[in-house]
């Protein structure tokens, strides 16, 4: 995964993603390693070149977790963090598998910022992007069962990894769309049963993805 590859970074000149690869410093994970947590000032921008990372908030007392999304193969995190007013992470951060990512330092990036609208204006785009997705799923949550937000899951996955992508936990699954871990478990046993999606572990392959968006109302 190169950063030409990005969809925040793919109008940059090639000189400009020379320059965001030199400073970029490149960050192994260990599965279930933590990349930053709450709280702490930020410092970069961060692409996963591979792997799957889950952003996530602790209750006051530290106990229950909530995930708030995973991300993928060229996708950013912390770019709304940059722009806070006291710029912390606003949740934590942590590998789910093998992971690798780079750390590209927010001064080098506000520096780029200065000087490449192009940057600027992809930079709006995928904010209004991650808007969009936002209020999607709260649409979802709000006007879906568990089972369509389930399969329109599985299929966004799809899109974003191919066949083969990796499940996250059902507790984690169950947070992302806003159900129980039993619900979770039920209506993919029900997929699998009914051969819309082949299970090898957590390894998730769907062979007929228009079958599995004919589910979704």
């Amino acid at each position: 995964m190169e950063l030409a590859q990005v969809p925040l970074f793919r109008d940059l000149a090639p000189e400009d993603l020379e320059a965001l690869e030199r400073a970029a410093q490149r960050r192994l994970l260990g599965k279930g390693e933590v990349l930053f947590l709450e709280g702490e000032p930020v410092r970069a921008l961060f692409v996963v070149k591979r792997g799957l990372i889950k952003v996530y908030k602790l209750d006051p007392e530290g106990r229950k977790q909530v995930v708030l999304h995973v991300e993928g193969p060229g996708r950013v995190l912390a770019e709304v963090a940059l722009f806070l007013e006291r710029p912390t992470y606003p949740a934590s951060a942590e590998a789910l598998e093998e992971s690798e990512v780079l750390a590209i330092p927010k001064e080098r990036f506000f520096q780029l910022l200065e000087v490449r609208p192009q940057l600027a204006r992809s930079l709006i785009r995928y904010l209004a992007r991650r808007q969009e997705r936002l209020l999607h799923l709260l649409d979802r949550l709000v006007f879906h069962e568990v089972r369509e937000r389930l399969c329109e899951f599985l299929l966004e996955r799809l899109a974003e990894e191919g066949q083969g992508f990796r499940l996250p936990t059902n507790s984690e699954l169950a947070a992302l769309l806003g159900t129980v871990p039993e619900a979770v478990s039920r209506n993919l046993g029900e997929l699998y049963r009914r051969g819309l999606i082949r299970l090898a572990g957590r390894r998730v392959e769907v062979p007929d993805p228009e079958a599995l968006r004919a589910l979704i109302r």
